[in-house]
């Protein structure tokens, strides 16, 4: 039994070499072997070879954001006018004015999720 690599993904560079290699007429099983990972991880690469065109990466979406630029600029101006604001009446106030719902509790990256 084999040992796989245990690196995240492959750089973008990498999976068009296994397309080339698939391309080429080397079978998935092949490649992955010469190439030190699974055959799950070259059959994803072809896949989306083939569906997009593209063997890189799609970059991702990450966290969704609960409130949009303009919303957190309302936050921060109320906060910054009514000083004595908690974080509850700050979500009372957005509530209020845009009907976003946001928690009270702060992000690390230190905006209302």
């Amino acid at each position: 039994m084999s040992t796989m690599s245990q690196r995240s993904h492959l750089t973008d560079s990498e999976a068009w070499r296994v397309v080339g290699r698939l391309v080429g007429g080397q079978t998935q099983a092949e490649v992955a072997q010469a190439i030190g990972v699974s055959q799950s991880v070259i059959s994803r690469i072809w896949n989306r070879s083939l569906e997009t065109g593209s063997a890189g990466r799609r970059p991702g979406k990450g966290h969704r954001r609960a409130t949009t630029p303009n919303e957190d600029r309302y936050l921060v101006l109320t906060a910054r006018r009514h000083r004595n604001m908690n974080a509850t009446l700050l979500q009372q106030h957005l509530r209020s004015a845009t009907g976003t719902t946001v928690s009270t509790q702060l992000s690390k990256t230190g905006s209302m999720v």
